[in-house]
């Protein structure tokens, strides 16, 4: 019976993801037919972050703007790009 209990308890401890609305705003661009280029996307995929405890969310921050910072669109905020960029430095436990 103990171990019903405790099945009880962790459901209680762990987080859950109902009723929860994102505060992220994506930036309006004002470009015409904009897109993500594959070459750019694989370019941010390349040294993606997976949430394992070995890797470090500091350094991966880090990497991601660094490599943003190569990036230069005219009419679109540096911003918006990473917006529209970071899920794909994602993956795994990540994306959750």
């Amino acid at each position: 019976m103990a171990e019903r209990d405790l099945r009880v308890l962790r459901h209680y401890i762990l987080p859950q993801a109902t009723d929860i609305t994102s505060l992220i705003v994506s930036l309006a661009v004002e470009a015409n037919n904009f897109e993500l280029w594959l070459a750019l996307i694989s370019f941010m995929e390349k040294d993606s972050f997976g949430g394992r405890l070995t890797e470090s969310t500091h350094i991966h921050l880090g990497n991601f703007l660094a490599k943003c910072d190569t990036i230069k669109l005219n009419r679109f905020y540096a911003d918006a790009i990473r917006l529209r960029l970071f899920p794909f430095s994602q993956i795994d436990r990540a994306n959750d």
